[in-house]
């Protein structure tokens, strides 16, 4: 029989402790527990099997009542990163300090990391600012984790280490969870084609020409693509050979069917589109779903695109990503929730890489005005492409470092490296030099 952790905390907000309590306990350490509520505590005891506690202080749900709403009011002022009592290593605290005081058989942390977890998870933080870019989306400037310096750390993944760390200061190790790093590739099928017509062909020339002026690109796309018979976004079959090689499987996510005034239309009955769908589905990799621009706060558009992808599918489609990652939390989740989506990818920012979500692993999410957790999972997006070159503008070596960094911080956790790369960039006079750093990071 396995041992049992007790954690004993007041009755209060008892659907937002009990999902904080399954994500860090149960889904990033295996461990069982049982929840003691009562009004005589205030802080959360957790009681290990050998009569050791470990006292974690409630600076955020103690401090409100039932009847409170999420308001900006309650944002954390700061956050402070310090060094870790136990190995040295970066911890930061959102809500509470970082004072830790121990006794023969008891540990006190200042940092609530309950609340602290509660705050990156659910993303309550871009529901309660009003700050939105042009796309209507939150910035990641805005975030706390921008400003005070931890994007690029899964900080839910280190409260987690941290709760095993003092458990184990106190003699109580039981059997954790094996976790295994894994690193899932994404496409996002804007356009499955650049040419969809011979005069196509000679609009790219010409822009090249009179619109951007660069004689440059106009040689790229003669000397490599203008007379070839392979459209210059058709490399999916280049790819899939090399997810194969690779042992991935990749998923490509495809739009619905949509007005041809839609951006980033194509028609999805095309016979290249309805073969290139038969092809992933038939070599075991993904067809997922990439609903429009219009549809993170609609859900009858949503449904009506999706039910066009299911149709032509001939496997089923229960995954994907929003597109231009436009989201609104909790709405954007509870409408993947009702259409009978399984998980989801769109938590990335667009113009910086990092853990949107203070986490490296997939997890349920919780809709924090239903109070209610979903069975939808969230994959978030580690990095994509454009983020690094075109809104970071990063050269490719410091690209592939910045990579790398992730790639290691995720490694340290076992956690899942969600990567998005689109099709069209890949053959053209811009990515052209970005190929080996998509290589080269896949390969390793």
């Amino acid at each position: 029989m396995r041992e049992v952790l007790t954690i004993k905390t007041s009755a209060n907000f008892q659907p937002e402790k009990e999902y904080c309590f399954h994500v860090l306990l149960r889904e990033l350490l295996g461990l069982e527990y049982r929840v003691v509520f009562s009004e005589k505590e205030k802080n959360y005891c957790l009681q290990m099997p050998n009569g050791a506690e470990v006292i974690v202080e409630d600076h955020f749900w103690s401090q409100l009542s039932e009847s409170s709403q999420l308001s900006e009011s309650l944002m954390p002022g700061n956050a402070v990163t310090f060094s870790s009592p136990f190995d040295g290593s970066p911890l930061t605290s959102i809500f509470g300090a970082n004072q830790f005081i121990f006794k023969e058989k008891e540990i006190h942390c200042d940092l609530d990391v309950f609340a602290s977890t509660f705050f990156m998870l659910t993303r309550w933080e871009e529901f309660v600012s009003k700050k939105r870019d042009l796309h209507d989306r939150f910035p990641a400037e805005q975030s706390l984790a921008f400003k005070a310096g931890f994007l690029d750390r899964p900080v839910v993944n280190e409260y987690a280490e941290l709760l095993w760390q003092m458990f184990a200061q106190r003699s109580w190790s039981p059997p954790r969870k094996p976790r295994q790093f894994k690193l899932t590739v994404t496409c996002d099928v804007d356009h499955p084609r650049l040419w969809w017509s011979a005069s196509d062909r000679v609009k790219t020339l010409a822009g090249s020409i009179f619109k951007r002026g660069d004689l440059g690109e106009a040689d790229f796309w003669l000397k490599n693509h203008f007379f070839q018979k392979r459209d210059p976004y058709d490399v999916f079959d280049e790819w899939l050979d090399f997810f194969e090689k690779n042992s991935l499987t990749g998923h490509f996510n495809f739009l619905g069917k949509r007005p041809p005034s839609s951006d980033c239309w194509y028609p999805l009955e095309h016979p290249f589109v309805k073969n290139l769908i038969r092809e992933i589905a038939g070599r075991s990799h993904v067809v997922g779903f990439h609903p429009s621009y219009e549809t993170f706060e609609n859900q009858a558009v949503f449904k009506q695109e999706l039910a066009s992808l299911q149709a032509l599918s001939p496997t089923p489609v229960t995954t994907g990503r929003q597109h231009y990652l436009r989201f609104a939390a909790p709405k954007t989740w509870q409408l993947w929730e009702d259409s009978g989506m399984t998980w989801d990818s769109t938590l990335g920012y667009p113009e910086a890489e990092g853990f949107r979500c203070g986490i490296c692993q997939d997890f349920p999410v919780f809709n924090f005005l239903t109070r209610k957790m979903l069975n939808l999972r969230e994959k978030p997006l580690t990095a994509m492409d454009v983020t690094l070159a075109l809104y970071r503008k990063y050269s490719p070596e410091t690209a592939f470092e910045k990579l790398q960094n992730l790639r290691r911080q995720t490694e340290q956790h076992g956690g899942e490296f969600m990567l998005l790369w689109h099709n069209s960039s890949w053959n053209s006079y811009f990515w052209a030099e970005w190929r080996e750093v998509f290589r080269a990071f896949i390969s390793q």
